[in-house]
């Protein structure tokens, strides 16, 4: 009896305070000191940005999906051993058209909210704003660029993080689209380039008709933030949805893209009509995702079909050899967004069971060479054993981070979130250290750990 009760405290005892992450957290606040336990180290200089969503409601329509919540930036300034914060929602127009009706703004969401928002058809599609972009961020000479998986961004103050600027995609110049196509999507995780320009991705689909799709690489300049530098391209049957790329650098003869063309397309006509990516997305069975290397000066491409498989984020991509290119990124066999589900993300035994009970769908880092004369692929699962991570049913790690100096080149290790650490529950979040030259194969060899403390992906202040 005794037994059995401590079981039971002690799972009780897990996921505390984790469904909170999907409560609305309206507060704004403004440079305060933040109290704190411990010391800050003295080269700790500098500001810290992180966004995410935080409001999920508006009037009487709720968001059903974690990554449809209303844009929130927050910033820790670190000085003289002391932190100051400032947490303020992105300016955008999508919450400020939902404010002033106080209901949800028409525009894509990854799920339709509950009740359903007023559809006001195609017309109202073209003219709904798109910019709630909360998922990543980049400096861009001296605003601070809010980012999702479209070409569109906001600006904000890195000193107050008020409004600067909208850049809308579809009204950049030197777009360079096939005819018909529409710039509908693109990369959330673009490259900081030497000269301060950033390097992404974009997608551009066709609303009907014959022709082709395109993916293109493209370079934003810090001076000018309103128009494409498209470096290379190349036109598909039907464009992928990619929310990250790889990227090699200082490799002889020129750096190269490397484009995971999963089996995840746009139907343009079925977004417009129901405006969710739940909608638009079509997963044909049976397609092969194609990895294509892209030069960046231009000069030829190879493209190698290999099995289905879904990705969401790069840990690195590099030069393995005269021929070759190599990269390390996070697969599985179904697509994550499904997994984000308001449902799923508020019920304990929804989400920890989810992957086993969509055919084993956890995230795997996976290892793939290419060899560029052969067209030969090779794979290779990195952490394919539960131990070699300290986890009891998956080595289930994304959101990478590596040294700069290691970005793009061949390397020994990364830290990642790491979930279901230690424990059979997702929610068991940590930031690990793997180890990719351990003797007898990759492992995790640091973790960083707290019961009911759910960490975001780490981020590394040089000494």
């Amino acid at each position: 009896m005794r037994v059995a009760l401590v079981a039971a405290v002690l799972a009780f005892s897990e996921d505390v305070g984790y469904e909170r992450l999907m409560e609305d957290a309206l507060d704004e606040v403004a440079d305060v000191e933040v109290t704190m336990s411990g010391s800050i180290p003295s080269y700790a200089v500098g500001s810290f940005f992180l966004t995410g969503p935080g409001r999920f409601s508006m009037g009487k329509e709720k968001m059903t999906h974690v990554f449809d919540g209303f844009a929130k930036v927050h910033k820790w300034s670190f000085k003289n051993g002391k932190v100051r914060f400032t947490s303020k929602f992105l300016p955008s127009e999508f919450l400020n058209n939902s404010l002033a009706k106080n209901a949800v703004d028409w525009g894509v969401l990854a799920q339709e909210t509950d009740p359903p928002r007023r559809n006001p058809g195609p017309i109202g599609f073209l003219k709904a704003p798109n910019d709630n972009q909360g998922v990543n961020m980049v400096k861009l000479g001296s605003t601070l660029e809010l980012l999702s998986d479209t070409t569109t961004f906001l600006g904000v103050d890195p000193e107050t993080l008020d409004f600067k600027e909208q850049v809308k995609g579809l009204e950049m110049a030197n777009q360079s689209n096939p005819l018909g196509d529409v710039c509908s999507q693109g990369s959330a995780h673009p490259y900081t380039m030497e000269d301060g320009s950033y390097l992404s991705l974009r997608e551009a689909n066709k609303l009907a008709g014959p022709g082709k799709e395109r993916m293109a690489l493209y370079r934003i300049h810090p001076e000018n933030h309103a128009v494409m530098d498209t470096l290379a391209y190349f036109d598909v049957p039907r464009a992928s949805y990619s929310h990250s790329f790889g990227m090699t650098r200082g490799r002889p003869g020129g750096d190269l893209a490397v484009v995971l063309a999963q089996p995840v397309y746009t139907n343009l006509v079925k977004l417009m009509s129901k405006a969710t990516m739940q909608a638009g997305f079509e997963t044909p069975e049976g397609v092969g995702t194609m990895i294509h290397v892209v030069p960046l000066d231009g000069t030829e491409q190879v493209a190698v079909e290999t099995r289905p498989f879904f990705f969401s984020h790069f840990a690195n991509s590099w030069s393995s050899g005269p021929k070759k290119v190599s990269f390390d990124v996070a697969i599985a066999s179904a697509l994550f967004m499904g997994f984000f589900d308001m449902g799923i993300q508020t019920n304990k035994t929804r989400r920890d069971n989810w992957f086993a009970e969509n055919n084993n769908s956890y995230s795997t880092t996976v290892r793939f060479e290419v060899d560029l004369e052969t067209k030969q692929v090779t794979e290779k699962e990195l952490l394919p054993k539960g131990e070699a991570c300290q986890s009891e049913i998956w080595c289930q790690l994304d959101l990478y981070k590596i040294h700069p100096d290691d970005e793009g080149k061949d390397y020994c290790g990364f830290w990642a979130w790491h979930t279901f650490a230690n424990s059979t529950a997702f929610s068991s979040w940590a930031v690990s250290r793997v180890d990719l030259c351990a003797p007898g194969g990759a492992r995790v060899v640091a973790m960083w750990k707290q019961e009911n403390v759910y960490p975001s992906e780490p981020t590394f202040v040089p000494k």
